[in-house]
């Protein structure tokens, strides 16, 4: 299998290797500068680090020297760095959780599934599944297969599932039964599943989001519901006054995957969604609440650095967002003051916002009424004027919405 050199995919790879294997990349650099017999001091680590940081982000290509100690210390061939991990054979033939998510064929990976002592249900003597190798390895066929072929799933499609995850699992079980009382037998899941892997780590979602908007899956995307939190669905609710905790769940190198996307995936992601409650109508139908992006405002501080094309838009549409909070939240307290239920300043006690995650929330309990969501800043300035204008005028929104108490509402 032929491949083309290119220093950015390269770069991304071994990113990827080094995060996932070394505690940090200066770990990496120090390991490096013994394994060359160079001396460990540290403007020699330094010097590794500043090229090191140039090769991950493509600016400068891998060096020929440098080719057997990277193998050496990610344990991947020099051909697989070279192709980005595309080609090359694992070091280690015999089929494992860490050689199969290496593969690029479709029959490793059927043969490995159907084996029938199933070993990619388990982690291995590393504690590392199939899909922890497949992250760690930037293997994206290998999970776009599993999931398009339902072995995986990310979203139940049932909201009682929505938790600690969106209802993940897989249907690649081993059979484990045990005998009642009265003859029937059940089937007992260990706790080293892979369905219990993924009912409980939404974090695997979360890489994959990376991986999918580094290749512009705009499907994979909605499939796995990457702009929403499973949390959205079981505390964001005005009437309990509960809220997510966003900054948890934040991660920088999802989201810096996302800002350097495409501009389909950029819409996908600054476009406003509903989130559907338990709570239902009389017709029937459940009541929804309207969200941005839980991390939208650190978005937009990287579009702003990145000097983003999509910039512009994404401001537009964020702005539009809190314009659109701002009318229903001033009308549901006006009307909360005109039917009885507050009097005076007494509307204040129910209006909360809280920090993390940029939430308000306002309710009306005499009309079972109210308003939960998020609303977007930045906290980057740009070089360009007209930029700066919308910066401003999203921040002003922000503020008001933020401080909205200290304000008379008539």
């Amino acid at each position: 299998m032929s491949y083309q050199i290119n220093n950015e995919e390269i770069g991304s790879y071994i990113s990827g290797l080094i995060e996932w294997k070394f505690d940090s990349a200066r770990e990496f650099c120090k390991q490096y500068i013994q394994a060359s017999g160079a001396e460990l001091t540290e403007p020699n680590i330094q010097n590794m680090a500043n090229r090191l940081s140039q090769i991950k982000k493509g600016s400068k290509a891998i060096q020929t020297y440098d080719l057997p100690i990277f193998s050496a210390l990610l344990d991947v061939s020099s051909e697989q760095i070279l192709s980005a991990g595309k080609c090359g054979e694992p070091k280690n033939n015999r089929m494992t959780n860490y050689t199969i998510a290496q593969s690029h064929s479709r029959a490793e990976w059927t043969a490995y599934i159907e084996d029938a002592n199933k070993p990619i249900l388990n982690p291995d003597e590393y504690g590392n599944t199939v899909l922890d190798y497949a992250i760690r390895f930037r293997n994206y066929d290998l999970i776009k297969f599993l999931i398009s072929k339902n072995y995986i799933w990310f979203d139940s499609q049932n909201d009682e599932d929505y938790v600690l995850t969106f209802g993940a699992g897989t249907n690649m079980l081993r059979p484990n039964f045990k005998e009642c009382e009265n003859g029937i037998f059940i089937r007992q899941p260990d706790m080293d599943d892979l369905q219990y892997y993924l009912a409980t780590k939404d974090q695997l979602r979360m890489y994959i989001i990376s991986l999918a908007a580094e290749h512009n899956d705009l499907a994979m995307l909605k499939k796995i519901r990457a702009r929403e939190l499973p949390e959205l669905y079981c505390k964001a609710h005005y009437l309990s006054c509960t809220c997510p905790d966003f900054d948890v769940h934040y991660n920088e190198s999802m989201v810096s995957h996302i800002a350097k996307s495409s501009e389909k995936v950029l819409n996908y992601f600054t476009d406003p969604f509903e989130v559907r409650d338990r709570i239902q109508y009389k017709d029937g139908s459940n009541r929804k609440h309207t969200f941005l992006y839980p991390f939208i405002s650190q978005l937009l501080d990287m579009l702003i650095e990145n000097e983003a094309p999509f910039l512009q838009t994404a401001l537009e549409k964020s702005i539009k967002h809190n314009e659109d909070t701002r009318k229903k939240l001033e009308l549901l307290i006006k009307e909360s003051i005109h039917n009885g239920c507050y009097s005076g300043d007494d509307w204040k006690t129910e209006v909360a916002f809280h920090e993390n995650g940029n939430i308000i929330h306002f309710r009306d309990p005499f009309a079972v009424a109210g308003i939960i969501t998020n609303i977007a800043r930045a906290t980057k300035e740009s070089t360009n004027s007209q930029i700066n204008r919308l910066i401003k005028k999203l921040n002003d929104l922000y503020n008001g919405m933020k401080h909205i108490t200290e304000e008379e509402i008539v």
